[in-house]
């Protein structure tokens, strides 16, 4: 696992809360757990055909029931080791006295990538932190050789990922 995995989610989590920040039916409610996983695949995967994607930093990728998961980034969320966040059952809340957010901290090209990628994923659709489910074709895949093997997740592949095509629209 790479280190800075954990350290680059936990710099989209706040990307992620500043853009629900914009929409006042979810402002100043609890973050779920699920939806965070499904942005985070959104902003790893590629947004149009050979375009960039986050698929070297998030390169651990299972297809589970409710969707695709980075396993790295959950088993960190499950063993409470987010800097900044903190899991409250199906939720994901500030850190009590975690440092506060600080732009500035994060000035890396890492974190470059990452705003860049939460940013192309909020102009394909600004309303995209309002929505529970979606589906990807690889996520599909993987779930239906998952249920075959009567197992409840399979790997997903990075070339499964980006050879990909979407069952729904961002738009």
């Amino acid at each position: 696992m790479k280190v800075d995995k954990i350290e680059a989610f936990d710099y989209m989590l706040h990307l992620f809360e500043e853009w629900r920040d914009n929409h006042e039916t979810i402002k100043g409610k609890p973050f779920p757990k699920l939806t965070a996983m499904k942005l985070l695949f959104l902003a790893a995967a590629p947004k149009e055909e050979g375009g960039d994607d986050l698929l070297d930093i998030f390169d651990n990728f299972y297809a589970m029931p409710y969707g695709p998961v980075e396993s790295d980034v959950y088993n960190a969320i499950q063993e409470d080791k987010l800097p900044s966040f903190s899991v409250k059952y199906r939720s994901i809340e500030p850190r009590e006295g975690a440092e506060p957010y600080n732009a500035k901290r994060y000035n890396g090209k890492l974190y470059h990538r990452v705003r860049n990628a939460v940013n192309d994923l909020k102009e394909k659709n600004e309303k995209l932190v309002l929505l529970n489910a979606f589906r990807w074709s690889s996520w599909s895949r993987a779930m239906d050789f998952a249920e075959f093997m009567k197992q409840l997740s399979a790997k997903m592949s990075i070339d499964s990922i980006r050879d990909s095509s979407k069952i729904f629209d961002l738009k």
